[in-house]
């Protein structure tokens, strides 16, 4: 059975750039059109430029996106954006919502942390499933659910905020390696990747 390779880069460079899918939907005859999300998330593209290279390294990278080319998705740890080191918005309460979608998918399931701010008052909740979480993380979705009891759903208002580390499964995109000779036996490569929700 075939698995899904890691793949590591070190690169001098990374641009990540969010996509995000919507449909839009007429309403009968007025023209007017109301646009619908089609994933939680967005999605990111991201351009990775490495400089520097031996002309070894550069074969290598060739070789190994001649091999998986835009059809195997691999995993990357995201370089700069594999983690979130701050507590960031990711949803609001409404006293009965309980699921609530982090920013990416894949993430590192004893990396995520979690609190609630309600006006100037935060109330930090347990990260140790010593302590028994009052949520759970599926982490390939990247979904956190509360448990469902009356003092740990986000009342109404809440801000949810949590922090978090990830991979990205992402593809190579059609035109996704140029190499160049920047000076005698000095390389450079330029990556482009699409991070995919689905495996293969």
């Amino acid at each position: 059975m075939a698995h899904t390779r890691t793949i590591v880069f070190t690169p001098s460079v990374v641009e990540r750039e969010a996509v995000t899918y919507t449909s839009a939907t007429g309403f009968d005859n007025t023209g007017l059109a109301a646009y619908f999300n089609r994933a939680s998330r967005p999605a990111y593209r991201f351009t990775i430029r490495m400089d520097a290279l031996t002309k070894s390294q550069a074969e290598s990278l060739s070789a190994l996106h001649a091999v998986l080319m835009g059809g195997q998705s691999f995993f990357w740890d995201g370089g700069p954006w594999g983690d979130i080191q701050n507590m960031s918005l990711v949803g609001e309460g409404d006293s009965q919502r309980r699921q609530f979608f982090l920013g990416n998918r894949n993430v590192g399931a004893s990396s995520v942390a979690v609190q609630t701010l309600r006006g100037a008052v935060s109330s930090a909740w347990a990260t140790s499933s010593a302590n028994g979480w009052p949520y759970s993380v599926t982490a390939i979705a990247g979904v956190v659910t509360f448990a469902n009891s009356t003092n740990t759903i986000p009342a109404s208002g809440d801000d949810v905020m949590s922090r978090w580390g990830c991979t990205y499964r992402c593809h190579f995109e059609p035109g996704g390696i140029a190499i160049r000779n920047e000076h005698r036996g000095v390389y450079s490569v330029e990556l482009k990747l699409t991070e995919t929700a689905f495996s293969g």
